[in-house]
């Protein structure tokens, strides 16, 4: 005799597979014997055996089994869970890589001390220039519209803007959804290598999580895309890997609409972290621009992407209808000493880092002061100070040596350089900043501030072993830096280094003795080979 209630599950259990109409079709088809009764929707009755079934009645199960619309989600996943765990992966900070030698590896909340953040309505206009002592300015955008002017000459105009400490913007932009372009859900945060982008989207992605516990929040490293669209990854990588963690070979046809469901439902937050590291031929801007608005669901999720000031303002920027926030430095000595003790804590080596802070204090420490107001540079400090158990280098350009050894160590992953490549962009820049140094006065603008055709004049050459230019790289690595255009011609780009110390450094790399400073002719001082920089203030 037919155990009914097997029957029955087993029949249930058949419409929850993809394929559910077709394997009922072949089980009545097998067992005609059985009195199937099929009714609109997933329920299912058996009722009594027959000796044969009618073909008209087989027919007709047929036909209702192929106009019915019976959910088949072949597995029962929560979303939200699953979203939490894979995010996990993605919460430990980039520079672990350049530390894990010393077996020296953080998870983001460790280390994390809030960035403030700056509204951008448009680009900087620059004619102003900075000491070197506060050569982070280059990098900052001012709060207010003002019409800057010195000796009655228009110096910089800046554009209103509004800033935001951590918790403000977490709450009024992204919560309360007061952005003036998108209402919070479409969100650029820019700024220069190492400025905290990648930390601050890991920071906000657990707060979202936290904050909206229906949320699926998605994290896309834009370099793992390697060629592929943003719905081809999340459907061929994200989403494959939450079936077969959950015990399924494949992704079904329902898996991809329940998937899709939740991104109508407004559940799905994108993270999309490293715009330019995104390895496309053309524009990035214009290709996620065009990926987003052809994407279908993808238009409905939330997006909150990280992008560096060079691809962001020297692109042709089609992503107009994202809402866009500048990462500020560190504060000093408050958020500054702050990230020290975090990142000293740890290593049981609290007191190596209340030393280290007590030795920024001192005199002749501005510019290192000013230089680690960059949460990349000041993890630099940190674990060149643990690595020599709290001394500086004997020389500051020694010190300078080991930061730009590590940058390149960094960025390696991302944009791969050879030796000879590094070495050829090295006397590039040396050229590039001595002469920018000394010839100043001459072209009647700032020595930290580059104007674009003077840097094409050193830097606009191919790359050895690439396909590429000299300020292609320079560029991707983070040496030079587009900060804003020329406030007299605006089709002028105006760049300038990662910090006015690494122009300097650079610069006397390029110099070989000291009478590129002192070239005394007793007899003719005037001479044009004669040169007295020892006394002129850009080199003092």
């Amino acid at each position: 005799m037919v155990n009914r209630d097997e029957l029955l599950s087993e029949l249930q259990s058949w419409v929850k597979t993809n394929d559910g109409r077709s394997l009922i079709i072949q089980f009545v088809e097998q067992h005609g014997k059985y009195n199937v009764n099929l009714g609109e929707g997933s329920e299912i009755s058996v009722g009594d055996t027959l000796h044969q079934l009618e073909t008209d009645l087989l027919a007709e199960i047929r036909d209702l089994l192929l106009r019915s619309q019976l959910p088949s989600p072949s597995l029962e996943i929560n979303w939200q869970e699953v979203s939490r765990r894979l995010l996990e992966e993605r919460l430990q900070i980039t520079t672990n890589p350049m530390t894990s030698g010393e077996d020296i590896a953080y998870q983001v909340e460790q280390v994390f001390v809030p960035l403030g953040l700056v509204e951008r309505k448009k680009m900087p206009r620059r004619k102003q220039d900075v000491s070197p002592e506060q050569g982070s300015e280059l990098y900052q955008e001012g709060r207010k519209k003002e019409r800057l002017r010195r000796d009655s000459e228009l110096v910089e105009e800046v554009e209103v803007t509004q800033q935001f400490e951590h918790e403000e913007f977490l709450k009024q932009v992204l919560q309360q959804g007061e952005s003036p372009k998108s209402q919070g859900k479409r969100i650029a945060i820019i700024g220069e290598p190492g400025a905290g982008k990648t930390t601050l989207l890991q920071q906000i992605a657990q707060w979202i999580s936290t904050q909206f516990p229906e949320s699926i929040v998605i994290w896309i490293s834009l370099a793992d895309l390697q060629g592929n669209t943003l719905e081809t990854y999340l459907e061929k990588r994200w989403l494959r890997r939450v079936i077969r963690e959950a015990g399924e070979a494949e992704v079904s046809a329902t898996d991809k609409q329940h998937f899709a469901a939740q991104f109508k439902q407004g559940r799905a937050w994108l993270l999309l972290d490293g715009l330019d590291e995104m390895q496309f031929a053309g524009n990035s801007l214009s290709e996620i621009q065009r990926q987003i608005q052809e994407g279908g669901w993808l238009q409905q999720a939330r997006l909150i992407l990280t992008c560096r000031l060079n691809l962001w303002d020297g692109n042709r920027n089609s992503l107009t209808n994202f809402d866009t926030y500048r990462s500020l430095d560190f504060s000093y000595p408050e958020q500054v000493e702050q990230f020290i003790e975090k990142w000293f804590a740890p290593r049981e080596k609290g007191d190596l880092g209340q030393v280290l802070c007590a030795a920024l204090k001192e005199a002749g420490r501005e510019r290192i002061r000013d230089l680690v107001k960059n949460p990349l540079r000041l993890t630099l400090l940190c674990f060149n100070w643990y690595l020599k158990q709290g001394q500086f280098p004997q020389t500051q350009a020694e010190l300078y040596q080991r930061f730009v050894d590590r940058i390149y160590e960094w960025k390696q992953e991302q944009f791969p350089t050879t030796h000879m490549q590094r070495e050829c962009l090295n006397q590039a820049l040396a050229e590039l900043s001595r002469q920018a140094i000394d010839d100043a006065d001459d072209r009647q603008q700032s020595r930290f501030r580059l104007h674009q055709n003077f840097v094409f004049n050193y830097l606009n050459r191919p790359l050895p072993e690439g396909k590429e230019t000299l300020l292609d790289l320079a560029l991707k690595i983070g040496w030079l830096n587009q900060v804003g255009v020329d406030a007299d011609d605006p089709e002028q780009k105006v760049y300038a280094f990662y910090h006015p110390t690494f122009e300097e450094y650079f610069a006397a790399l390029s110099i070989n003795d000291g009478q590129f400073f002192l070239n005394h002719i007793p007899k003719n001082p005037m001479a044009r080979e004669a040169s007295y920089r020892i006394f002129e203030q850009q080199w003092g």
